[in-house]
Parts: structure tokens; sequence; C-alpha cells
């Protein structure tokens, strides 16, 4: 690869629109399409940005050629592949050849129109094609029927007698005196993946209403895999049968057929102590599996009976953890998405799963463009792709070094802690004050709304005797982002150890500027915690809390006047509302 150039805004005024006509051409723009396009916060969920201005979903150089404007070769040859793809699809499902024709026209028109700039990237053509063909089309679940096939038939082949005696066989490990009782744990759990991953990789078993006959798969199963990736994954679940790792996986599922694969595989992690959530495709892409086939494949349905199903697009980080730590070690998302991996699509479920796993597992051959340009993720990422029948290549791309992770259990730890704490000082008859307030609401004045946190505070301490008072701000940590906080406190608020819950008013933040010697500035003229958005989810825990316990006391601001504010900004500690309409 060449050397990255990496562009930013500024510098050149021409190259600056052009910049701007890729993203809006693109549909990337979170500034011009923000219900679609994730939010910097939220591509910070997955990708480490570490400062750049830019992230795009495609290779360096094709982004670079554009940008450039000599990409006309790279992107007539991709466009041309997605074309062929296009037309083949529509060929095989629309049997009325006046309807065939007729959309066969429409979505020529519509490429030759798309594709006339060069500025289009071929994964966001295909979108918009495929986009015309399922509304034209009008076919609920094109290629239903054939997936529906290549599913039974694996699933058919992984309960033959023949393939379980092969996949259950001794051959492969290997025991000697030193071998320990966990080497032999985690080599039989290698050895079942391995077969299977390699078994994946033959289309035939699927596509071919007989599979290849057995005493050749056998040979193919166990194949070696050489990949760098592997020998990375192993160690990586060494970690986990010593119990050094308890982890979440995040599964990108791949394809018709491979699909009763990964499904099996993710049987063996569950057996190994890792809870695992499978993301699939919100709707129709090719042969990808997406959401509503998981639901209405029968075949799928019985190897998913009892799984936790999360429709939703923008699941909280308390749900998602809550299911996370359920009984059930198999939760099943949508990435929000009808197209190749794009991080700027997916939707804040996927996100927000992204950000809680401790391992990425991707299933797709062709998101590798976007998963090998050089940004780094939030997250190790281990690529698994069937090159060819029999050879699996297993590649991985490990997490930027930069990142700052608060896992679940740091963060419940450090309420805990806090608990203790506080029920310490307790008994010694003190009670105890948490403040809610005003923190990042206002955008740009994240830094005065600390200050004027603090200097409240410190003066209600001065005036208060025997009191504890909790300053959320003094328990902030660099790295933290909204979805953090909000869990860690929600565990302190919900312990019972609050004895008044004191939510912020215009006259604390008028005394506040009193104190420092200030006359309040217009951006905090008639604010209170109504104002934003985590007081207003504190306010619905503090409510809830005092029907638990009647004697805690709450002060500050009516409910009904924080019914203006529903939901923070993902990752964010500010309003999206309010920001946008700045």
């Amino acid at each position: 690869m060449s050397e990255i150039k990496k562009f930013t805004m500024g510098t050149d005024p021409d190259r600056d629109a052009w910049l701007t006509n890729f993203y809006t051409e693109n549909h990337l723009a979170y500034e011009a399409f923000p219900e679609h396009v994730a939010s910097p916060e939220q591509l910070n969920f997955i990708v480490y940005m570490g400062g750049e201005p830019l992230y795009y979903p495609c290779s360096d150089d094709l982004f670079a050629a554009i940008i450039e404007k000599r990409a006309d070769t790279m992107l007539t040859s991709a466009y041309i592949k997605i074309w062929s793809r296009l037309e083949r699809l529509v060929r095989e499902v629309v049997k009325d050849e006046f309807k065939q024709k007729y959309l066969l026209s429409l979505l020529s028109i519509k490429f030759q129109h798309e594709t006339s700039s060069k500025v289009l990237l071929p994964a966001r053509l295909e979108k918009r094609l495929l986009a015309i063909f399922t509304t034209i089309s009008e076919i609920s679940r094109p290629l239903a029927g054939r997936k529906e096939t290549e599913n039974r038939r694996v699933t058919a082949f992984l309960e033959r007698s023949d393939f379980l005696r092969a996949f259950n066989s001794l051959h492969g490990l290997e025991i000697n005196d030193n071998t320990t009782l966990d080497d032999v744990d985690l080599q039989q759990h290698v050895l079942r993946l391995r077969r299977l991953l390699v078994l994946s990789t033959v289309q035939e078993i699927w596509q071919e209403e007989t599979p290849p006959p057995m005493d050749e798969l056998e040979r193919v199963m166990n194949v070696p895999i050489n990949s760098g990736g592997w020998q990375w994954t192993i160690d990586w679940l060494r970690d986990v049968i010593s119990g050094r790792r308890r982890p979440y996986v995040l599964w990108i599922g791949g394809r018709s057929g491979e699909i009763v694969f990964d499904l099996a595989i993710i049987s063996i992690l569950q057996k190994m102590g890792i809870k695992v959530i499978l993301a699939v495709k919100q709707g129709f892409y090719y042969h990808r599996i997406s959401f509503v086939d998981l639901l209405e494949d029968p075949i799928l349905g019985e190897l998913l009976a009892g799984v936790d199903f999360i429709g939703e697009a923008a699941i909280s980080k308390n749900e998602l953890l809550t299911k996370l730590s359920s009984s059930s070690r198999l939760l099943v998302i949508s990435d929000g998405t009808k197209e190749q991996f794009n991080p700027l699509m997916t939707s804040v479920t996927f996100a927000r799963a992204f950000k809680e796993a401790d391992l990425i597992i991707s299933r797709c051959p062709g998101s590798r463009e976007c998963i090998n340009n050089h940004f780094l993720f939030t997250r190790d990422l281990v690529s698994i792709v069937g090159e060819e029948s029999g050879k699996v290549e297993i590649g991985r791309k490990p997490h930027h070094p930069a990142v700052i992770r608060f896992s679940e259990s740091t963060l419940r730890d450090k309420a805990e802690a806090l608990i203790l704490s506080v029920k310490m000082e307790k008994d010694k008859g003190k009670a105890v004050m948490f403040y809610s307030a005003i923190v990042g609401s206002i955008p740009g004045q994240l830094r005065m709304a600390k200050q004027i946190l603090n200097v409240f505070v410190e003066y209600l301490r001065s005036t208060m005797h025997d009191a504890v008072i909790i300053n959320p701000g003094e328990h902030f940590e660099w790295g933290m982002d909204a979805d953090d906080i909000m869990y860690m406190w929600e565990i302190f608020q919900r312990s019972g150890v609050i004895d008044i819950w004191r939510f912020q008013t215009m006259s604390d933040i008028e005394k506040a500027f009193e104190l420092m010697g200030e006359k309040v500035p217009p951006e905090w003229t008639g604010k209170d915690a109504t104002y934003s958005t985590g007081c207003t989810k504190e306010m619905e825990i503090a409510m809830d809390i005092q029907n638990k316990y009647p004697e805690m006391q709450l002060i500050g601001p009516s409910w009904e006047k924080f019914q203006r504010r529903k939901e923070y900004g993902v990752g964010k500690l500010y309003d999206r509302a309010l920001a946008e309409s700045k």
C-alpha cells in the first residue's frame, strides 16, 4: 500500500469543497444526515479517531484516489461488479418478464446517474440500487427459498452420524507427560473450532443437494490453519480456559449455509464460558443473513429457540448489560444496515455492543476493504474468511493502543467502593446528599459547568453539618463517556444510601456565579437541571427510588419541568437535540 495521505480541511478551498461533496454524495456526513449517520461520539465507540477529523469506510487507496480525482479506473471496475451482481439477482428472483425488464431499465438509469460523478463509493452505490430493487420488486424476502434450503442442508449435514464420528475423533490431540487437564480442555475446543471453520469454506455442502464424500471432508476438516490470527485466537481462548477472561464476543454473522456453521461455533464458545452477541443485517443484502431471516427461516428459528432477540435500534448501555448478565449466553441484534460493514451507518445498539465486547469476530469477506484501512478499532477484531474450499484465512486487527476502556466490572467496582465508603459515613450519623447538575448539556460549556458544580458543592459543604455531599464531577475519570458515567452512577443511586437527592436549580447557578464574583452569562441565564438530559434520567431514577425508600428527600425543580428531555446523546454529555439546534 502506498503512503497514507491524511486530508485535513482549511488549506485548499477547492479540495475542501470536493471533500464535502464526497461525504454528502455518499450520505456519510453527520451534519447533513444526523438521523442516519453515526455521530462522532457514536463512531468513537467503534473506531478510535485519535484526533483525525475524517473517517471513511473504504480503503485508503480508494479514498485518496477519489479525493485526488483519479479514481476512474478503480471505481469503474468496482461499479461493473456491482451491476453484474445486481442484474443476476433481478433475473433470478423477478419472474414476470415485463416487471423484470422495467426494473433492469430503471436500475440502469439510476446506475448511470449515480456513477457519472466518480465520487460514489461502491458500497453506497450498491445500497441505493438494492433499495430500489427491494421496493419495486415487492418481494419481502428475496432469495429466501435458496437461503432456507442452504441452511437446511448444512443442518442435516451436521446431524449425520459419519460427520459426528469424524468431528469427535481424537485425531489431532497432543497429549504427553506434561499435558495438563486445562491443556486437554483447550485442545478439544480448539480442535472442534478448527474443524468447523475449515468445513465452513466447503460451499458444496450447502450449494449441492449431495455434499462431497465424507472421507474427502474428513481429510479437509483436519487440515491445519496457518493464518497468523489463528494462533493469536488460540492464545486468547487459553486465557478464557484459565479463567483470566470471562469475555463478551460480538460475532458479525455471515451468509446463508455458513451461518449454521457460525451457530455451531458459537455453541462451542458458549461452552467455554463466553457470552456472544450475534449481529446480522437489518434487511436484505444478497446471501447475508438478516434479522428477518432469523425470525422467519424455520431452521434458524429452531436453532435459535430460547435466544434473546433485541429488535430495538437504540438499546441503552444498562439494558444491554442487563441482558448480557442474564442466564442467556446468546443475544441477537441487527447492525442496523443493509450493506457491507460501515461504522458510520450502524445502529446505536450495534455500536454499544461493539463497545461492550472484548473481541469482535467478522465473517464478512466483503468488509475487508473497510477493515483493512489505516483506522484502528476500539476492540481487537478477528476476520475469518474462506479463501477457497478447505482454506480459511484468519487475520487480526489489534485495537488502538490508546483506547481507554472502562469495563462493566470496573465501573461496578467503582460504584460499590463509593457505596461502601458512604455507608461508613452513614454509620457515623451523617446524612448523604447526592447533587445532580448540568455537566455537559450546554455545548462548549463543559469547563464552566464543572466549575459551577464544584463551587456550589463546596458552598453547600461549608453550610451543612454532618453531611456527606456527593459531587459526581469529583469522580469523573478521563476516558469516560456518558454511557459509562450513567451506568456507574445508577448502581450507586439505586443502592438506597442517598438520604437527600438535590437537583440543580436556577438559584444554585446564580449563587455559584455570585461566589465566583461574576455575573451570570447569557448561556447560563435561566438554566437548571431540567436543561440536562442526564439529570432528566436521574430524576426518573430518583422518583423510582423514592417509591422504594419514601424517606429519601427530593429537592429541586418539579418533575413536570423535566419532560422536554428524554434521552442523552450516544456517548455524549449533552442533549443531541439541543446541539443540533445551534
